[in-house]
């Protein structure tokens, strides 16, 4: 179901004779604690409003401890009369309930606050890398709270390196308003720079290349980040010294090169046997090559199962 207002007729109507605007959205939480008797537009949407929308009073003349309610046609019906209803849509709650009478909220606090919860999902940093950091930015506008609050995330597995979206609840005492941060996660990875020239098809090592710690939120995409990836790997390309070792530089290294003798198990039910073979093409592990059993002369497509062993199911 959509989350925008339906508009009344006597409203569609006024909304065709604006002027046209760049479009924009009211986003209504649930409820909302104002720090003071007024209420503008700017106080109640979630998102960012247009600076000539955002004075507009939505409530006004509440006492410390009351109560009252907002809706999406009441806030349209305003924003009509100030003439600034052009293009925008409403979102969020159908209604809003404000109680009068909270305190502002300290920036500063909340922002620590976000960085305290954030921190407790960032991922454990690699032995003897840098430690793993976060800077958290939270949508821009003052918060207010009746009484005691606190901030949390519903999230329980570590943020992955670099730019993520993450949804903070923030409860006070009756009420609770999502807090959308926008997280960049700055975690240690090991770049790895060839120390010689690495020829083409040759099995890689890690002591070919050196190895430097690098902000993952900050190199390009595609860069070998960790020496497990070296594992059983040989280059696909010629590589000189200094070249940054790739991702696509990488590809399974053959355990079986064409003309080497195998051991070929066939397998029909539960009887095997294995006789003598010779492979027609390489094979990495768990890839189909074609063999000739030396036995009979023929050709079978057996499955590598690891350095001179094939396996062929009949």
């Amino acid at each position: 179901m959509s989350r925008t207002a339906r508009i009344p007729a006597t409203l569609a109507a006024a909304l065709l004779a604006s002027a046209p605007a760049t479009a924009w959205v009211v986003d209504l939480p649930d409820s909302l604690s104002a720090a003071s008797g007024t209420v503008r537009l700017a106080d109640l949407s979630l998102a960012p409003v247009p600076a000539a929308a955002a004075d507009i009073v939505i409530a006004d003349g509440g006492a410390p401890g009351e109560m009252t309610f907002v809706t999406r046609q009441g806030v349209l019906r305003r924003l009509v009369v100030a003439g600034l209803a052009a293009d925008v849509q409403l979102a969020g709650s159908t209604r809003c309930t404000i109680r009068f009478g909270g305190g502002a909220l300290d920036p500063a606090t909340l922002q620590a606050e976000a960085e305290r919860v954030v921190g407790t999902l960032l991922p454990v940093a690699p032995a003897g890398a840098p430690a793993v950091w976060a800077s958290v930015a939270l949508p821009p506008g003052a918060l207010s709270a009746t009484g005691s609050w606190t901030l949390s995330c519903e999230r329980r597995e570590p943020l992955p390196p670099g730019r993520t979206q993450v949804r903070l609840v923030l409860r006070d005492g009756w009420q609770s308003r999502d807090l959308p941060a926008t997280v960049v996660v700055h975690a240690p990875g090991e770049m790895a720079v060839a120390r010689l020239g690495v020829d083409r098809d040759r099995p890689l090592e890690e002591g070919q290349f050196e190895w430097r710690w690098a902000d993952l939120a900050e190199i390009p995409g595609g860069l070998v980040t960790s020496r497990e990836q070296l594992q059983g790997a040989s280059a696909t390309r010629t590589m000189r010294a200094g070249d940054p070792l790739r991702v696509s530089d990488l590809k399974p290294t053959p355990v079986i090169r064409a003309g080497d003798p195998v051991e070929l198990i066939v397998a029909r039910g539960g009887v095997s046997v294995s006789v003598r073979a010779m492979a027609r093409q390489a094979g990495c592990l768990g890839q189909t090559i074609p063999v000739r059993n030396e036995m009979t002369g023929r050709l079978v497509n057996a499955r590598v199962a690891g350095p001179g062993v094939v396996e062929w199911r009949r």
